[in-house]
């Protein structure tokens, strides 16, 4: 699934097909050095480590570290993404490039996107990163894109010890309506793809709880789906080149009803686009529960019918 775009590269889920790539990077001294030794030595236990560690992470959490592919010719140079490690308060940024693509500023642009991803589409006012003491090109990407180091730690159950860095700050508690209607915002703006905006729907897992109760009403009743049957249809259809282009909906109307950790939502939404190259415009209402899981509000139930 495509996550972002930038003038030079393409972020996307990994997937199956990949594992060429994960073992060479595996296998890098850089890797080693830095991060760690998994004992990945061949294309089996590349795959087995892609699935534990890469794709496990999408649909549970919405995070993730993403292949980094050259626009111009789809090679796929190194990973990046947006992460949430249980030793930090705050998401955190990480990348990794193959050597040969070093000195080009891949890295950099890379991580800058991811930054802009976690504060605009995630939401996250505060994000942080680590690395080793000794990786001091890192430092100095990190640096560059805005982040101050923080301390030097030792985290359980990570070899050696950790520089960390950070921006922003943690959201003051107070408001949980504009939380909650930031919340909205930043659900119904993903599917955007107007004017060559790449759609960001690989962020729907990390606004939905992974056990989120999602229905489709219609005349003939309601029709549930699970997370994943929601998404990867919406991904299709609004992917560049797919047939729904021009996309946008829009909150016209909403009550947010806030009880402790709990909130509900009424809204009317509007949405217009071409679809297999036909104009269309409808209006419609859905229904939101939210929870409050603790640092952010997540969607536990979504339901919605188009009136139009």
């Amino acid at each position: 699934m495509l996550v972002l775009t930038t003038d030079r590269l393409r972020l996307r889920w990994f997937a199956p097909g990949d594992e060429a790539y994960v073992l060479e990077q595996l296998q890098q001294d850089s890797w080693k050095l830095n991060i760690n030794d998994p004992g990945v030595r061949d294309l089996g236990a590349a795959k087995f480590w892609m699935e534990e560690k890469l794709l496990s992470q999408y649909w549970g959490k919405g995070l993730g570290l993403w292949a980094v592919e050259r626009t111009s010719d789809g090679v796929l140079m190194g990973m990046a993404g947006v992460l949430q490690r249980d030793y930090l308060p705050a998401p955190d940024i990480g990348y990794a490039f193959l050597p040969r693509y070093w000195g080009q500023g891949y890295a950099r642009e890379a991580a800058r996107a991811c930054l802009a991803y976690a504060r605009d589409v995630l939401g996250e006012p505060r994000l942080m990163a680590s690395t080793a003491p000794f990786n001091e090109a890192s430092g100095r990407v990190l640096e560059d894109l805005g982040m101050r180091y923080l301390e030097t730690q030792q985290f359980a159950g990570v070899e050696g010890l950790s520089k960390v860095y950070s921006m922003g700050e943690p959201a003051p508690a107070g408001d949980e309506q504009a939380r909650i209607a930031d919340l909205l915002k930043r659900f119904f703006a993903v599917f955007n793809n107007q004017q060559g905006r790449c759609p960001s729907l690989a962020a729907l897992p990390y606004m939905l709880l992974p056990q989120a109760i999602i229905s489709r009403a219609d005349d003939a009743g309601l029709h549930p789906m699970s997370v994943e049957d929601f998404v990867r249809p919406r991904a299709e259809l609004l992917r560049p080149g797919g047939r729904l282009q021009q996309f946008d909906e829009a909150i016209i109307e909403q009550r947010i009803d806030h009880y402790g950790r709990i909130a509900q939502v009424w809204a009317r939404y509007r949405k217009q686009g071409l679809l297999d190259g036909q104009a269309f415009e409808a209006e419609g209402v859905k229904t939101l529960q939210l929870l409050n899981t603790g640092r952010r509000w997540q969607i536990a139930a979504l339901a919605w019918e188009d009136l139009l």
